[in-house]
């Protein structure tokens, strides 16, 4: 059904130790480092070096909208056509920005409702260990049944293989 209601209780997590700051990338370009610099410290407990890709692209989008946001409050959010008034290309493409921007911000824990979620998940300043790779450790362990039998050509239906995979068959 979802995750409905409240968010469980939980006792006050103490505060994350110092971990390194995670560098911006080469390719950032300055305005948007101004803005990783800026973020970064805030988010530095929970970041790890995969979420540098889309910090960036959050800071490049923030970024953007600023310079959207000058051009607006010099030229106003209105053009006026031939027919008649309507949102300027500035307003309109910060429109859609916000909207990145927002979309971005929830994968980071940006926004209350996706802070409290990734806090509840837990994460690597939590408890130190790393669900993702434990996971693939697992996934990727050699299996008697891989070697023994390729699925290709051996006219094993996807049922049969999964069946065989599981021990239930």
């Amino acid at each position: 059904m979802g995750m409905r209601g409240p968010l469980p209780r939980q006792s006050p997590k103490p505060a994350a130790s110092t971990v390194t700051p995670l560098p911006a990338p080469s390719w950032l370009p300055q305005p948007s480092v101004e803005v990783w610099s800026e973020i970064e410290p805030r988010l530095r407990a929970r970041l790890r070096p995969e979420h540098a890709d889309t910090l960036a692209a959050w800071a490049c989008t923030a970024a953007e909208l600023r310079e959207l946001s000058v051009v607006i409050a010099r030229d106003g959010s209105t053009a006026t056509g031939p027919h008649g008034t309507h949102p300027s290309a500035a307003h309109s493409a910060a429109v859609r920005l916000r909207g990145t921007l927002l979309a971005l911000g929830k994968s980071l824990g940006l926004d209350p409702a996706s802070s409290a979620r990734l806090e509840a998940a837990g994460g690597p300043a939590d408890d130190g260990a790393d669900a993702i790779r434990e996971y693939a450790a697992k996934r990727d362990r050699p299996r008697d049944v891989d070697d023994a039998e390729p699925i290709s050509g051996t006219g094993l239906t996807v049922l049969d293989y999964v069946r065989r995979h599981r021990g239930a068959g």
